[in-house]
């Protein structure tokens, strides 16, 4: 079974010489360390900028320049200030979670969400069906979502110590004796890539999290 964003192409951009993007890019930061450890509000940049363009109480988190590079990097570079990396990047969900929440009320409105740790100790993470459960969860009631891993394990496609936004899964098809599977769409570096998220629970070295936002519920 398939979850997944209703409107991804909300995250596509638009480039010189009508050049596509999936997402932002780090790279695109002027500053060098910027671009070193820029993951953090690049993610957090495609997360907000989600809810902003599909619902109509949270749009004044739309970037103000539209869906193109030149304005998304300025709104990339606005995130900078409320999810800010320190010395080791952005290396807790926390700053992520409470960055995107305060960078929204600066515009007015209110968020909320949900982390789901994964530990480094493989005794101590949770299950691959309880990682899946919050990602169906989230996807379907379309809400982005960021995932943050310190040690790509196995995944030759995915950097380590990497934020990137996840926006939809699939479960693949579980045969006897064979390893399971959980294919998932990240946006990373521009582009939309493809991972095995059950390979990377299976092994990573250093574990990581998931990280979802949605509209806080209105206040009475």
């Amino acid at each position: 079974m398939s979850h997944s964003l209703r409107r991804s192409d909300c995250l596509t951009l638009i480039g010189p010489g009508q050049t596509t993007y999936r997402g932002g890019d780090q790279e695109w930061y002027p500053d060098v360390w910027q671009r070193r450890a820029g993951c953090g509000p690049t993610c957090a940049a495609a997360l907000l900028s989600y809810l902003g363009h599909t619902r109509p109480a949270l749009a004044p988190l739309r970037p103000l320049a539209g869906q193109t590079r030149t304005g998304f990097l300025q709104y990339m570079k606005d995130l900078w200030t409320y999810v800010t990396p320190g010395s080791r990047g952005l290396d807790k969900p926390e700053s992520l979670l409470v960055g995107c929440r305060s960078f929204a009320l600066s515009k007015g409105c209110r968020l909320t969400g949900e982390i789901l740790k994964i530990p480094a100790r493989p005794e101590g993470r949770p299950t691959l069906a309880h990682c899946r459960d919050f990602l169906a969860r989230a996807l379907d009631a379309d809400c982005p979502t960021a995932f943050l891993n310190y040690s790509n394990g196995a995944l030759q496609n995915l950097d380590s110590w990497h934020w990137v936004p996840l926006i939809s899964m699939t479960r693949g098809e579980e045969l006897p004796e064979a390893d399971p599977v959980l294919l998932c769409s990240i946006l990373d570096g521009g582009e939309e890539k493809l991972i095995d998220l059950a390979l990377w629970l299976a092994t990573t070295t250093l574990g990581g999290a998931l990280v979802s936002l949605a509209p806080a519920a209105p206040e009475r």
